[in-house]
């Protein structure tokens, strides 16, 4: 059993590291959630929220995760028989073709390789007269690595006049996310990787665009209790109306977690998570790894690596050779599971904690007979990292 006091250096792609200052505010003695107090905490959550989202609309926060967020999106918008383009690239994003079906919506798939992300241009192709009401994509596909061009995605969607979902749950507080200017109507997210938080809480967002088709709507969304009308009066007005108890421990450590974004500073910190996979995968192509994401569409907050193919590398007992180290990493996923590992750099990840990260692959890739020049991923990293300073 391992001792309370031993640290492991979480390099998932969620959840990832809670700073100690979040989880002691998670720790504090709760307020009823009807109580003024915990309500003015929580209205204080969903502004900081909209200022980090970049949005003029309504913030929605409750208990789920990032699944519930996706499912939440599409039951709100998606009714039977509604047209669906789904930009399909990964795991995640293809899990959003079945929450369509089951709303009885009609899925059109447009699929890229994995570890390939989408243009404009072929989205405004598939789009092109062909009478969709929404589209689907995630901004980091967690799966692969990637990244979407989604501020351009949102422009061709916006033309079309079709609503536009968005799944920024591996991006959100760890790259840019600018939901009005993008066009990204309804943006669905969660609090376990880049907001440094706990899991536990949905987050879903709304541009005025698609408050007024949700405030529209007639039918009953086919959630109960993600149904986003009737969450709006308890969101407008927390202090007299109820739909069920909020997680009020996680929200007062996503109320800490958030401050620390903010005093951190937005740019310094997309920054830091930016260079920080730059030198992830500079040190990765050091010692002679391929990297799954296409050049320029590599995300900043996760990165897919294939395993060395003229080197027998058992997935598991790889990275239980790294967690003998003290850092976890990810297995890889769909068609590249067991050939591949991810690592997560999101969140409060240190420069300090990249290094060991690639210390701990550089010694079990030895330990598999893995012939590369040792220590040369941590080198080029090292050059990386010095724009920190």
């Amino acid at each position: 059993m391992k001792s309370m006091g031993e640290r492991r250096i979480v390099m998932l792609p969620g959840p990832t590291s809670v700073d100690p200052a979040v989880l002691r505010a998670m720790s504090r003695q709760i307020e009823p959630h009807s109580h003024p107090a915990f309500i003015d905490k929580y209205k204080n959550v969903l502004e900081k929220l909209r200022k980090l989202i970049r949005t003029d609309g309504q913030v929605f926060a409750f208990a789920g995760s990032g699944t519930f967020s996706q499912e939440v999106g599409v039951a709100n918008f998606v009714e039977p028989g509604d047209k669906v383009l789904c930009l399909v690239n990964g795991f995640f994003s293809g899990r959003f073709v079945d929450m369509v079906k089951r709303r009885g919506g009609i899925p059109k798939v447009l699929e890229v390789p994995f570890g390939e992300g989408f243009t404009a241009e072929m989205v405004r192709k598939a789009l092109k007269g062909a009478g969709f009401k929404a589209v689907t994509a995630t901004h980091v596909e967690t799966s692969s690595g990637v990244v979407n061009p989604i501020d351009e995605i949102g422009e061709v969607v916006r033309e079309e006049g079709a609503l536009f979902i968005v799944d920024t749950v591996a991006s959100l507080g760890g790259m840019e996310v600018r939901q009005d200017e993008w066009g990204i109507n309804v943006n669905c997210a969660c609090t376990q990787k880049c907001l440094g938080a706990p899991p536990g809480v949905s987050i879903v967002s709304l541009d005025k665009e698609a408050m007024e088709v949700l405030r529209k709507r007639e039918t009953p969304a086919s959630t109960f209790y993600g149904d986003l009308k009737g969450w709006l009066p308890v969101i407008e007005d927390p202090y007299n109306n109820y739909r069920s108890t909020h997680p009020v421990s996680l929200i007062y450590a996503l109320e800490e977690a958030l401050n620390q974004i903010f005093a951190e500073g937005l740019k310094k910190r997309y920054r830091r998570h930016k260079i920080i996979a730059e030198a992830f995968r500079k040190a990765m192509k050091a010692i002679g790894l391929k990297i799954l994401a296409k050049p320029g569409y590599e995300s900043s907050t996760v990165t897919a690596v294939l395993y060395p193919e003229k080197c027998s590398i058992d997935d598991v007992e790889f990275r239980k050779e790294v967690e003998r180290r003290k850092i976890l990493i990810a297995y890889g996923y769909g068609p590249l599971r067991g050939k591949s590992f991810r690592v997560g750099h999101m969140g409060s990840v240190t420069a300090n904690d990249m290094l060991s990260t690639i210390s701990a692959i550089e010694a079990a890739l030895k330990k598999f007979g893995y012939k590369f020049r040792y220590g040369a991923g941590v080198t080029a990293a090292q050059k990386v990292l010095e724009k920190l300073r």
